[in-house]
């Protein structure tokens, strides 16, 4: 691991632990591999939260912290050692890893992933139950989620710990680490940034790469694995979510990833994607002409949504809040159907916008924070840091009966991704383009 993002990781291990009390216990399971058939398993993603901590991509790793430290014993220790952080990580097996992959090893952790101090998973049950057995934490912080949904190794390690709870809880506070988490995970430094405009940036240029090649009679798996095939090529790790590439009415299926349907003349094509890269996503979207030239309805359809998302990025800068920025975009969606005689009186223009204009983007494509205020959390003003989507869109189905029929089957979104910064705002997908002429252009 590259020296910025060791250091990277360990300092929201140092703010978690300076957030909480002196007699806290955190503790963080990874993920395990998911079978995906007999002899074969699902591709490994981390937990989202054990990486941010930690930087590691290795499965049946546990993490825990204790912000008024605890003393343990074992493996290479003579004697008590005092530490705040403990990892554990799969035990070195020469048969294991010549079939699955090398394994770091306890003795390795400290110096490649800037832990102090590490075991084999084998010792998680023996190490917890003798901190816990001290009496010195009264509040211990778990992903509730996480816990109830353990398998394989983890799950074996963790059962005696988790059966203890009944016992525990009259003297042991038991709180989800999930809200807290969340929280600090809104606000991007300025290593989390460069992870994100790199994502973006890769995003961007395979969708100008895929839109140039689009045509009719291709199908829309063949835009997906054009925008896939440039993902990998230029350097991501993985897709941010299932690829959507909508072709006609399709788009009007907000989370539509079948993608098998012919792209026809005439129809637009609604792609929805992301790029992730070092655990980090973006997540753009296009509506484009298959035959490269917009009709006139598409036309006034698309300018409306192109329209709300320039206005509502023009707006974003700390303070604002993401439910007066729907509100705005929605009443100009709103004051732009009712121009076309699209919204008549008594229509609900939610019926035509479908969801809100954006949300916050991370390590998760929707990334664990609210986007509204929760009691004391205001998780609705946007602060400096913050990195969200603004994706407008518009839907008519060929089935929508009450509007006039040559809008009906035409499903316009245009998304990117914004960082707020000390006085405005970055887009950081900015070098894709989206204006009616510029995207004929590129589809010459």
């Amino acid at each position: 691991m590259e020296k910025l993002q060791k250091q990277f990781h360990k300092s929201r291990r140092d703010k978690l632990l300076s957030i909480l009390d002196k007699n806290s216990l955190v503790i963080i399971p990874g993920s395990t591999h998911v079978a995906r058939s007999y002899d074969d398993a699902h591709r490994f993603k981390q937990n989202k939260n054990f990486y941010y901590l930690t930087g590691f991509n290795e499965a049946d790793a546990l993490l825990v912290l204790a912000p008024g430290g605890m003393k343990v014993s074992g493996n290479r220790f003579k004697k008590e050692v005092f530490t705040k952080e403990i990892l554990f990580v799969q035990p070195k097996n020469p048969l294991r890893e010549t079939w699955t992959g090398r394994r770091l090893g306890f003795n390795n952790v400290k110096s490649k992933l800037g832990i102090n101090t590490a075991f084999e998973n084998t010792k998680i049950w023996d190490i917890l139950n003798d901190v816990i057995s001290k009496d010195e934490a009264n509040k211990i912080y778990v992903s509730f989620f996480e816990m109830f949904k353990l398998s394989g190794v983890l799950k074996e390690h963790l059962t005696k710990f988790i059966d203890t709870w009944i016992t525990s809880t009259p003297n042991i506070q038991l709180i989800d680490i999930n809200h807290i988490l969340g929280k600090m995970r809104s606000v991007k430094n300025e290593f989390e940034t460069d992870q994100m405009r790199y994502a973006a940036t890769v995003t961007a240029a395979s969708f100008y790469n895929a839109i140039q090649n689009i045509r009719p009679g291709l199908f829309e798996y063949h835009v997906q694995a054009m925008l896939e095939f440039n993902y990998k090529n230029l350097g991501a790790d993985d897709i941010a979510f299932e690829t959507i590439v909508a072709g006609g009415n399709n788009a009007c299926i907000l989370h539509y990833n079948t993608n098998k349907e012919k792209l026809k003349d005439g129809d637009l094509v609604l792609i929805d994607s992301g790029a992730e890269y070092n655990y980090y996503n973006g997540d753009l979207t296009r509506t484009v002409p298959v035959n490269g030239k917009f009709t006139k309805e598409q036309r006034e359809i698309y300018k409306i949504v192109l329209d709300a998302q320039a206005a509502v990025i023009k707006k974003i800068k700390p303070g604002v809040k993401l439910t007066w920025l729907k509100a705005y975009s929605v009443k100009i969606l709103e004051k732009g159907m009712k121009k076309l005689g699209i919204l008549k009186k008594g229509f609900d223009p939610a019926k035509y916008t479908l969801h809100g204009v954006g949300h916050h983007l991370g390590l998760d494509t929707h990334d664990a924070v609210a986007n509204r205020k929760i009691g004391r959390f205001d998780f609705d003003t946007l602060l400096t840091g913050n990195v969200i989507t603004v994706e407008p869109g518009l839907y008519f189905p060929e089935d929508a009966k009450e509007i006039p029929a040559k809008y009906r089957g035409i499903g316009v979104r245009i998304e990117d991704d914004v960082l707020v910064t000390k006085h405005g705002s970055e887009v950081l997908s900015d070098a894709l383009p989206k204006k009616i002429a510029d995207i004929e252009k590129l589809m010459k």
